[in-house]
């Protein structure tokens, strides 16, 4: 479970034989405080990634459970502890992000590229996890 938030970092294709997995998408609940995820498995033809299936994971760090299909699993209440403070993380990032934009903040970008000031989210998470701020990116103005 340690590797979960790596995991959803870093996860981009997994090999086993010829099969692939990839991470399709990662949503937070905050109402039901539930962290799901979906994975794709399936090959890659002609350089593009071609989904055979699906399968859904859930997180219910408040409980200490993972679930996959009808299968429910417990993990250490440390574990569970580490991860909320993670998501609570994303969660201010994602706050703190709209009173950004509502602030008129940042430079305006054009066209279909546009992107978000990623390197306030590395500065919350490097305080979350106790990194030396020198050792995070700074924000941009």
């Amino acid at each position: 479970m340690k590797a979960c938030a790596v995991l959803l970092i870093s996860f981009a294709a997994i090999s086993c034989a010829e099969e692939k997995k990839r991470l399709e998408s990662v949503t937070w609940d905050l109402k039901s405080h539930k962290l799901i995820w979906v994975v794709e498995t399936g090959q890659v033809q002609n350089g593009e990634f071609k989904a055979k299936e699906s399968k859904r994971y859930e997180i219910t760090p408040d409980d200490a459970v993972m679930t996959v299909a009808q299968e429910r699993r417990g993990f250490t209440k440390e574990e569970a502890s580490a991860l909320h403070k993670l998501l609570d993380t994303l969660a201010l990032y994602c706050a703190e992000s709209v009173i950004w934009w509502d602030k008129g903040e940042g430079n305006k970008i054009e066209g279909p590229n546009s992107s978000a000031p990623i390197a306030r989210l590395f500065r919350s998470v490097a305080a979350t996890l106790n990194i030396p701020p020198a050792a995070a990116p700074a924000p941009r103005k």
